[in-house]
């Protein structure tokens, strides 16, 4: 039996229908248009569980991978969320070997009563397992890989009860390897597609890949973690350049979780940085899985407290599917926000990577709230901090975090005859920088680009971008049409290459298909009747960044006064 495969691009999340329900947030208009009813599919919202890998490697067997199970239990992780057990390398027969009919065999030592029977535990325990497999001809661990055995192994899996697919990128695939190793990520993408069993699919190719977004429901988007702070913070910051891709069931993965792998004495990162990366990941929707022991004895209470904080795993569990974004750096602070699902409601953390503690302040407005009064709920320490006007100011620690849920006023909507580059929108997310307005993106820095000017056309009106991009505006329903000029920008000199889409309430308007430097303007006019939310996105026609400044020149729309 095939299933039907529920495709949404990752950039087409936070744009699908809407439920009546009225918002929650002070003054709301009327016309808004939270809360967003859940997508479906294999992975709604980021996955969340425990891999062996980061703190055990090859050093697990059926036993210890049962207690994990019931640990996941006792100490409430599963109530917080957690659902997968995932086994990683190591699970089957060393030197790549198969059975007689050719099927993946798991080591009878490490496993003696088969991948099946521990599926059945865990499922006993109302959760999930995971397994380990590759493209290549043996996985990272010299056993055997899945290239050129996909059905064979999908089919294996399925049979066992298997859940969830962590698929490795072994053999070194070398330099500029897509092109290679695409066709091996899509052989078990058509495998799984036509077993009788639900797989989530997690593509673990070392490096974010455009193809890989469409293809799995999680794609890496960096090298390995490793549980030193400098590595936490280069994998956060790698995995900011592609936040316009993430998603329902196509999530942007910097890698599991280190938390709690310094536990007992391994000093490798302090209790304030697990709390800063667990806060990070949450807000930038990536998969929640957990990579240390579980067990009680092993386990510190902070650790405990950081990894079952449900008001942090909310932000990351939030139906919008938004990958949080760097809004704003100065020096070694930082502001990352996203809109969650619920009128006038934004997440915030407050990232301060310095040597010393400083007070750090948040304006309401770069979160795309309205200027005026918001209340602020501090979210690891679960407190509520009361009513602000405008902005709100905390000190937050060395290399420390301090995490925010802001409910206020969404911005006006557009009204009469409008700019979008006048207008706020309430989420915007650039590879370089922020969103130009009535500019064209320069590099990172605010307001460092030039005119708007598409093969030889000045704009004196327009948004600058650096694909990928994607920006929202919330329309309320009022709005009856968009026009832009949509193009590679010229400062690029002919070089460039991207796509660019338009989209309302999950519905595809406008695709430009592939453009680069020297293809002509592009003309958009699509009717926004009914619509309440505009998603203007901007991809990477050929994965790659450089020169990719894309503008839309004059982009308006018409909306009732």
């Amino acid at each position: 039996m095939r299933k039907v495969r529920l495709l949404f691009v990752g950039l087409l999340a936070g744009v699908g229908a809407c439920s009546s329900d009225g918002g929650g947030g002070p003054q709301a208009e009327k016309d808004d248009d939270f809360p967003l009813m859940q997508i479906a599919g294999m992975a709604p919202l980021p996955p969340m569980g425990w891999n062996s890998w980061n703190k055990f490697q090859c050093n697990i067997n059926e036993d210890f991978i049962k207690r994990t199970a019931d640990a996941m239990v006792s100490t409430g992780m599963r109530d917080a969320g957690y659902k997968y057990i995932n086994i990683d390398d190591c699970w089957s027969i060393e030197n790549a070997t198969r059975d007689a009919n050719g099927a993946l065999q798991p080591d009878p030592l490490r496993f003696p009563n088969g991948i099946k029977a521990i599926a059945d535990y865990v499922h006993g325990l109302d959760l999930k397992l995971g397994i380990y497999g590759d493209r290549g001809s043996e996985t990272c661990g010299h056993r055997a890989g899945s290239g050129g055995s996909e059905m064979t192994d999908a089919k294996t899996f399925a049979d066992w009860g298997v859940d969830y697919l962590k698929y490795d990128n072994c053999p070194d695939p070398g330099p500029n390897p897509g092109p290679t190793i695409q066709p091996q990520y899509q052989a078990m993408r058509d495998a799984l597609d036509k077993v009788d069993r639900p797989i989530v699919y997690s593509i673990c190719a070392w490096s974010f890949y455009e193809w890989a977004n469409t293809m799995g429901n999680l794609q890496r988007t960096t090298s390995d973690i490793r549980n030193e702070w400098a590595s936490i913070v280069a994998n956060l910051k790698t995995n900011q350049a592609v936040a316009a891709y993430a998603g329902p069931n196509h999530w942007n993965d910097p890698d599991m979780l280190e938390v709690g792998n310094s536990d007992n004495g391994a000093g490798l990162v302090t209790d304030v940085e697990n709390q800063s990366h667990f806060a990070l990941w949450a807000i930038a929707s990536a998969p929640l899985i957990a990579g240390n022991n579980l067990f009680d004895v092993n386990m510190s209470d902070a650790t405990k407290a950081t990894l079952t904080n449900k008001e942090v795993i909310a932000i990351n569990q939030d139906a919008m599917g938004l990958q949080g974004v760097r809004i704003w750096e100065d020096g070694m602070q930082s502001l990352w926000g996203k809109p969650l699902n619920a009128n006038g409601t934004r997440a915030a953390v407050l990232f301060n990577e310095g040597p010393d503690a400083v007070d750090m302040t948040v304006k309401f407005t770069d979160l795309g709230l309205a200027p005026g009064k918001a209340t602020v709920r501090d979210l690891q320490a679960q407190a509520d901090r009361g009513s602000f006007m405008d902005a709100f100011t905390t000190s937050v620690a060395s290399h420390g975090t301090a995490t925010l849920k802001i409910v206020g006023n969404e911005p006006p909507r557009p009204k009469g005859s409008a700019f979008l580059s006048d207008n706020t929108p309430i989420y915007a997310a650039n590879a370089l920088g922020p969103v130009e307005r009535d500019t064209n993106n320069g590099a990172t820095a605010a307001g460092d680009g030039t005119a708007i000017k598409i093969r030889g056309q000045t704009f004196d009106k327009g948004l600058g971008t650096a694909a990928p991009s994607a920006i929202i505006y919330r329309l309320g329903g009022k709005c009856s049409k968009f026009t832009a000029t949509v193009g590679v920008d010229d400062a690029t000199n002919g070089m460039g290459s991207v796509r660019f889409q338009v989209l309302a309430d999950g519905e595809m308007l406008f695709d430009s298909m592939n453009l680069n430097g020297t293809s002509p303007a592009m003309s958009v006019d699509v009717s926004l009747t009914g619509k309440r939310r505009l998603k203007l996105l901007v991809s990477n026609a050929d994965d790659g960044t450089a020169q990719d400044r894309a503008s839309w020149g004059d982009a308006k729309v018409e909306c009732d006064p």
